[in-house]
């Protein structure tokens, strides 16, 4: 009798399932650790985090060298179902990427549920339809969903948000920037990887059951009433997230990766790529457009042509704007100098922790980021023909023009951006042309750049207007390594490495644009320089300590101070001080040129006119005449009108203006 129950027991078929059984638990209890730290908060996690990884993954192997005892003992394998395996397969890829994120479940609304459910599924479905080994196809399928939830999970932690459809276009510059970042493992993406694994072998030790023909079309049916489903209710699904503000990729970088948490990493990707697009404008024609930006008359050549260097500085920002810390001493001190002897003040740029060349392209050109989709890079998607700038109105008035940077032409496409914003010279790389060079933070220094742009001044013909831009790359992230930088200043009641090793770098900078202002002055010709940072680092902890609360908590007029940096036009022969408040990033040109005393281009008379209406635009936000601040998905009572006309006129110069030359 207890031999008859030992052998109903103890059989292949009850061990075989037995190691299913025992291997998926062990996934289970690799995920649900991460599950429930994703409904702590920050500070709950990193108390408890530790413990409950190491319990998991003990309880988990455990689990898992269990099942391969059970399985030694079988003399088969046990036949799985290919729908049961497409099921699980699909619902694990569907939630693994939100895992690895710290997700919310469920999701905002039932409806996103559902339809990231059935995305997933329409892949899995088809795995079965396809005549290769299904088996093959699933852990094809599996292996695409989580390295794209490893993807986004360092894509957050390098630049603070996920990755988005645009980011396709810039994959030669990512490539590019990589280097500049450390790869650490971290805890989710291994769990991801773990739960992987486990499901590879799952699936490579049991036997998968043929699909009949007849299965085989009603798999195919379910995998195109999936994708039909998610696209036929995507706008609504879409619209629904922007009416009930689950969906807020205009604003900050945090919401951004929140609007990913409230709809699903998988879907909220999709979305992204089908619906956050440029539209025509209401009412649009060309001949509404051509109206703004029309030179009907060529310019008559100024009586002087003062030479002006434009310069980019990265990630220049002053902290103190958000809230005010103490240092052993000041930071920019040639910085604060200025506000005695040139316009100074704050500008609202687009870009925060990256994507410098929005700032680029918002300067030399005037248009916004706020009309172009969240994540976009101006220079990769919206500069592949000739576009009329700064630069081209500044060769109608007899100037030479010169762009010299020390990246590769590769990165952002300034390659090609710089020939299409149509500058005489380019020169790239220039840093192997320095016979003296220096670095700081791990970067060519700025004051290394500045020598190089000297001599390229003391080049230039002086018989024409010369205009020379630049973009360094000193403060550059990530701030790992305090090594890398001369400590001068330190805090007084705070602490933060990553923060300290930044404000360093910057006090760096400071010290070259005083290197910079000193030979200029030295010079018989007018020399006039606007200079500006292209947007603040990425430094979350820094940010919430000034501010007292987490960035996703902040209002837009709150996080507007996040995304102001500090510019200033200095001329050499003397100006009258003025410090400027209210001012986006897009209209800077307009106080260069009036600085130089040249005449300004009809898109920047227009630029004038909406900004009286409209004094700070910008990816984020914006801010109208009465003081308010509005995120760029709002359409503010009263101006609706020059909205839409500025719109009309960006979108022309974009997508139209070339065509009509």
């Amino acid at each position: 009798m207890v031999g008859k129950i030992k052998t109903l027991i103890v059989n292949d078929k009850v061990l075989m399932h037995a190691y299913y059984v025992l291997v998926s638990l062990a996934v289970v209890v690799m995920c649900s650790g991460p599950c429930a730290l994703c409904y702590l908060t920050d500070d709950e996690r990193k108390s408890i985090a530790t413990i409950v990884m190491i319990v998991g993954s003990a309880v988990a192997v455990l689990l898992f060298v269990l099942g391969l005892l059970c399985r030694k003992k079988c003399s088969d394998k046990v036949e799985i179902s290919p729908l049961a395996a497409a099921l699980v397969m699909g619902f694990s890829s569907y939630i693994m990427p939100d895992i690895v994120m710290g997700s919310y479940f469920p999701k905002s609304s039932i409806l996103y549920t559902l339809m990231g459910f059935l995305l997933s599924m329409s892949f899995f479905f088809l795995a079965l339809v396809i005549p290769i080994n299904p088996k093959i196809l699933l852990i094809a399928f599996k292996v695409f969903f989580t390295f794209y939830a490893v993807i986004q999970y360092y894509i957050v932690y390098f630049r603070g948000n996920p990755v988005q459809f645009s980011d396709f276009f810039n994959i030669s510059s990512a490539l590019e920037i990589k280097s500049e970042y450390k790869f650490t493992l971290q805890n989710m993406p291994l769990i991801a990887v773990a739960e992987l694994f486990l499901q590879i072998v799952i699936l490579c030790t049991a036997k998968l059951g043929k699909t009949a023909p007849k299965r085989r079309i009603v798999y195919g049916a379910a995998s195109v009433i999936c994708i039909v489903s998610v696209v036929a209710s995507g706008r609504y699904c879409f619209e629904l997230g922007i009416r009930n503000r689950y969906i807020r990729l205009g604003f900050s970088d945090r919401e951004v990766t929140n609007s990913y948490k409230q709809v699903g990493f998988n879907l909220m990707f999709l979305y992204d790529g089908l619906y956050n697009r440029v539209e025509k404008p209401e009412g649009y024609t060309d001949e509404k457009g051509r109206a703004f930006v029309e030179i009907k008359n060529k310019p008559e050549q100024p009586e002087k042509k003062p030479v002006i260097i434009g310069i980019l500085n990265e990630s220049f920002a002053d902290f103190r704007h958000i809230a005010d810390f103490k240092m052993s001493d000041e930071v920019m001190p040639n910085y604060m100098a200025l506000k005695n002897e040139a316009k100074t003040g704050f500008v609202s740029v687009s870009a925060y922790g990256g994507y410098s060349c929005n700032s680029e392209y918002e300067f030399l050109t005037g248009n916004t980021m706020a009309f172009l989709p969240p994540g976009s890079a101006a220079f990769t998607q919206y500069l592949d023909e000739k576009q009329w700038g700064l630069v081209t109105w500044l060769k109608e008035l007899g100037y030479r023009t010169k762009a010299v940077s020390p990246c590769s032409p590769g990165l952002w496409s300034i390659g090609s951006a710089y020939e299409n914003l149509q500058f005489d010279e380019r020169e790239y790389d220039c840093e192997q042309y320095m016979s003296e060079k220096h670095y700081v933070n791990g970067e060519l220094s700025d004051s290394s750049l500045y020598k190089y742009l000297e001599e390229k001044y003391e080049e230039h013909d002086r018989s024409k207007g010369f205009f020379m831009w630049t973009a360094t790359m000193q403060n550059h992230g990530p701030y790992d390594d305090l090594g890398y930088v001369d400590v001068k200043v330190t805090f007084e009641d705070y602490n933060n490495d990553e923060a300290l090793q930044y404000l360093n770098s910057i006090h760096s900078a400071d010290e070259a644009i005083g290197e910079l202002l000193d030979y200029f002055r030295n010079v018989d010709e007018e020399v006039i320089i606007v200079f500006f940072g292209d947007h603040y680092p990425h430094i979350p902890s820094f940010s919430e300590y000034l501010y007292g609360k987490s960035l996703g908590s902040l209002s837009v007029e709150e996080y507007s101070r996040l995304r102001q940096t500090p510019f200033f036009i200095w001329d050499n022969k003397g100006m009258e001080a003025e410090e400027l408040e209210n001012l986006s990033l897009n209209y800077l040109s307009n106080e260069l040129m009036e600085t130089a005393g040249l005449p300004k281009a009809p898109y920047q008379q227009e630029l004038d006119h909406i900004r009286e209406k409209i004094p700070s635009i910008s990816s984020f936000g914006y801010r109208t005449d009465d003081g308010k601040w509005h995120e760029s998905t709002e359409t503010a009572d009263g101006y609706e009108d020059i909205l839409n006309e500025f719109k009309t006129m960006q979108y022309y110069r974009i997508f139209r203006e070339y065509k009509d030359h």
